[in-house]
C-alpha cells in the first residue's frame, strides 16, 4: 500500500485532522496501516507498538487538548481502540475505533 495512504490514516486517528474525507479511506487502507505500525507482525498492536507510531510532538499537543499529562492520553487512546482490553488491539478493533471515532 502507497505510504501516502497510511500516512493520512495514521494523521486521522491521531489528530482528527482531515475532517469530512474519512468516507475515502476503505477497511484495506485501515489494515494495512494497522500492519504497519504492528512492529513484530504478529497480528496486534501492543502499547509499545502504539507508543513508536506516533510522534512526541502529536502526544504532547493532543494532550494538552484534553488537559492530560502525555502519558495519561497515550494510555487513553490505546485503551479507547483496545476495548477488550488485553493489551492488543486487532485489525478489527483498529477499524472500529476509525469508524467509531471519525
Amino acid at each position: 500500500m502507497n505510504k501516502n495512504i497510511i500516512t493520512i490514516v495514521l494523521a486521522i486517528l491521531f489528530t482528527g485532522t482531515f475532517s469530512g474525507c474519512t468516507t475515502l479511506v476503505t477497511d484495506s487502507m485501515l489494515t494495512s496501516a494497522h500492519q504497519e505500525m504492528d512492529l513484530n507482525h504478529d497480528g496486534y498492536i501492543d502499547y509499545k507498538e502504539y507508543l513508536k507510531s506516533g510522534s512526541n510532538e502529536d502526544f504532547v499537543e493532543n494532550a494538552k487538548e484534553k488537559g492530560m499529562t502525555v502519558e495519561e492520553y497515550q494510555k487513553w487512546e490505546f485503551e479507547r481502540a483496545d476495548t477488550d482490553r488485553n493489551g492488543k488491539v486487532t485489525t478489527q478493533e483498529f477499524i472500529d475505533l476509525f469508524r467509531r471515532e471519525f
